[in-house]
Order: structure tokens, then sequence, then C-alpha cells
């Protein structure tokens, strides 16, 4: 009897085993793809993702392709994907040139979520980032009440971003009416690949050409604002020029401290990052994402978003603003002497 007991138990566990009830259940892994330059965030972010991940129990693996790297982006994503990764989270450096990746997803069964720039492509399952055109028009805005006339530079950051035209068209909402009542823009340029190299040449050669005349540049990201503040300071120029930026990086917030940028956008970087892969385990596990608009792209067709707006940031409101939540210490920002 004791032995047809065994061998029926023993028959059960092998069943059991085989239908998987002593395996665990594999952690989704997510695959992060940032295609992007030299920015200080994207090391924050990458952070932010994996302390999000570990909480969540997914595993995750980060890349930063930036300009420097041999290996492509598209190589990245391939790599990615083939290593098991269930959802890819891309910040695409040429938003119109994923095509392959996107093919190479679909044909995996791997959902894509685009993360701070657009991808134009209607496969993309969700687009995580900033409510651009508003950020634009704050920035617009900005500059409108602190210069009535005289001389500006706008810089429009890379042509084939997607966040570039519109950030552009909120700012020049307010700036636009200013030409007709005494404003002069000496210099409207894209910059590639959102180069600081490159927008500090343009600003030294605009100024230079102007008679070393300039009185405001609209920036669009902190990043590019130094690069500004850099060439007026090197060109000694005597009067204050108003400067804006973006994302609030530790450099900028002691820029504002300085005087030598005016305000930057504080995007909850922490809270786009850890939304981002709320979503991307939510798609891993087959669960309903979360979406508060849409947004078009080519051909008409929309694709699901989730934006935030930032907050913006000058000297007077730094220690409310970065300081009180915990972005920045005092020390970070002031040094030891305050």
């Amino acid at each position: 009897m004791l032995k047809k007991i065994g061998c029926f138990l023993g028959v059960i566990l092998i069943i059991l085993s085989i239908s998987g009830f002593n395996s665990i259940e594999k952690k989704p892994k997510i695959g992060v793809s940032f295609g992007v330059g030299g920015s200080d965030r994207w090391m924050n972010e990458k952070a932010y993702m994996e302390a999000q991940a570990a909480k969540l129990g997914a595993d995750i693996e980060v890349r930063i392709n930036t300009d420097e790297k041999v290996k492509t982006q598209t190589a990245d994503c391939r790599e990615l994907i083939d290593s098991g990764a269930k959802v890819l989270v891309i910040t695409p450096r040429d938003m119109r040139n994923m095509r392959t990746v996107l093919d190479y997803a679909q044909q995996k069964n791997v959902k894509v979520i685009a993360y701070a720039r657009v991808i134009m492509d209607p496969r993309t399952d969700l687009f995580v980032g900033y409510d651009t055109y508003k950020i634009g028009q704050n920035m617009g805005k900005y500059l409108s009440e602190r210069i009535y006339k005289g001389d500006f530079i706008i810089l429009k950051g890379d042509e084939w971003d997607f966040n570039t035209p519109l950030l552009y068209n909120g700012a020049s909402k307010y700036i636009e009416p200013m030409v007709d009542f005494g404003v002069k823009i000496i210099m409207d340029t894209y910059i590639p690949r959102w180069s600081r190299e490159k927008a500090k040449e343009a600003v030294r050669k605009a100024i230079l050409e102007n008679s070393g005349k300039i009185d405001a540049i609209l920036a669009p990201n902190d990043g590019l604002a130094g690069a500004a503040a850099d060439a007026v300071t090197e060109l000694g120029i005597k009067n204050h020029v108003v400067i804006t930026g973006m994302d609030a990086e530790l450099s900028a917030v002691k820029r504002l401290v300085a005087g030598t940028q005016d305000m930057t956008v504080y995007m909850d970087l922490k809270n786009l990052a850890e939304t981002t892969v709320d979503q991307a385990y939510a798609m891993a596990k087959n669960e309903k994402i979360t979406a508060n608009t849409e947004i078009d792209i080519d051909d008409q067709k929309k694709i699901k978003a989730y934006l935030i707006t930032g907050e913006m940031v000058t000297k007077e409101n730094i220690d409310k603003v970065l300081i009180e939540t915990g972005v920045y210490t005092k020390e970070q920002i002031y040094g030891s002497n305050k």
C-alpha cells in the first residue's frame, strides 16, 4: 500500500514539475537605449530606471549610445531584443530613422516606448515625455516680460528632434509679436545633434556680426544655454543678456545663482523615468498602460502619450523648487559658504 502511495506521489511531483509548478516566474526584461548627446541628465535617468525596475522585480539593461560610440543605436536595440527584452524603451537619436528597429521589434513581438523624444512611427506603443509646446510658451512669455526691444538669438535644437518645432512654435507665440515693436532676431538657427560646441560657435559668430550687440538668447535646454553663456562671457558683453534653458541641470542652476542664465525648467525626471519603467513593466505583463493624451505624428496618425509640463526655476525660487524637494542640497548649489 505504501509503495503504491509513493509511486502515486512521484507521478504527481513529475506532473507538477512539468507544468511549471516548481518553476519561479521569470522576471520580465526591459531594454533601454538612449541615443543622446553628453547631457548630465541621462546618467541620472539611468539610475532612476534601474532602481524602479529593482523595486518592481524586473530585469533592466540601459545602454547610453552617444555620438562618440562606434556601435550604432540600431545595433544596441537589436542586441537588447535578442537578449530577451519584452519591452524596448528608446530615446531615438534620429526620430525618423528607427524603422529598422521597429521592424525587428514587431517581428519579435516586443513592445516599444519612446522616451523623451517621439519616434515618428505609429507602431510605437507609447510616448513618455514633456508637453514641449507649453514649455516653449512659458519660455517665450518669460522673455517677453523682461525684454521689450533689442537683439535676440533663437537656438532651436536639432532639426530632426520632434520636440524642436513644438518648443519653437510655443515660444514664437510670444516672440513673433515683439518683432513689430523693437525686437530684432539676429539669428534663428538649428543646432545639429544639440552640439554645445556648434551652439557656442554660432552664438559667437552672430554677436560679432551684429557689432557685439545682444540682449536675449532663447536656448531650448541647459546644455545650449551654457554654450551661449560661455560665448557671451568670452566676448566680454557688458550688458545683461537674458538666457533661457531647460532641464535644471546643476551647472545651469549654478549659473542662475551667478546671474549668467536667467531661467530653466525643472522636469521631474525621476518621476518621468519611474513612470516609464512602470508602463514598460505593465506592457511586459500584458497589463493596462496609462496615457493622459495622444499626439499627432506623420500622416495624421496618433500614438498614446503620457506628458509632464515641468516647473519654471529662477534665482528667486531655487530653494523652494529644488532644495526643499530634495533635488539638490544647498551645498551642491551654493557651496559650503551659505
